[in-house]
């Protein structure tokens, strides 16, 4: 764990504890996060959860998966690069074990003459129950 996640302040140490606790592949929304994380500090505050998970999202620690046509964003604990698969019938969401060739990320930043710090991949379509 980087130095700048062990100093953060007690109630983004708490949310980052919810969305570890909930593991890789648990896709929980911020208000997930809010009712789990007020069970360990009742006073802990909606906008707080949502500070704080910007923040983890920022140094890295938490995964945000932006999702269309449901809850504005999930959450997991930061992971080996993975692509995501949503599913256009229930609205399932499923981890892929999948990531953009490193080759790829780095001529798509030379071609555009930008620094890519990180990639996220959300397929759509519909799962096998849904077919």
């Amino acid at each position: 764990m980087s130095s700048t996640v062990q100093g953060l302040p007690p109630n983004y140490r708490t949310v980052l504890d919810v969305v570890e606790e909930a593991g890789p592949g648990s896709h929980v929304t911020a208000q997930e996060i809010w009712v789990r994380a007020r069970a360990l500090r009742p006073r802990i505050g909606f906008a707080t959860v949502h500070r704080g998970l910007i923040r983890l999202h920022e140094l890295g620690a938490v995964m945000k998966i932006d999702v269309a046509g449901g809850a504005s964003a999930v959450y997991e604990p930061a992971a080996s690069p993975h692509a995501h698969f949503r599913c256009t019938g229930c609205g399932a969401i499923t981890d892929l074990q999948y990531a953009v060739p490193a080759q790829t990320v780095r001529r798509l930043a030379e071609r555009h003459g930008i620094a890519i710090e990180r990639e996220a991949v959300t397929f759509t379509g519909r799962c096998a129950h849904c077919g």
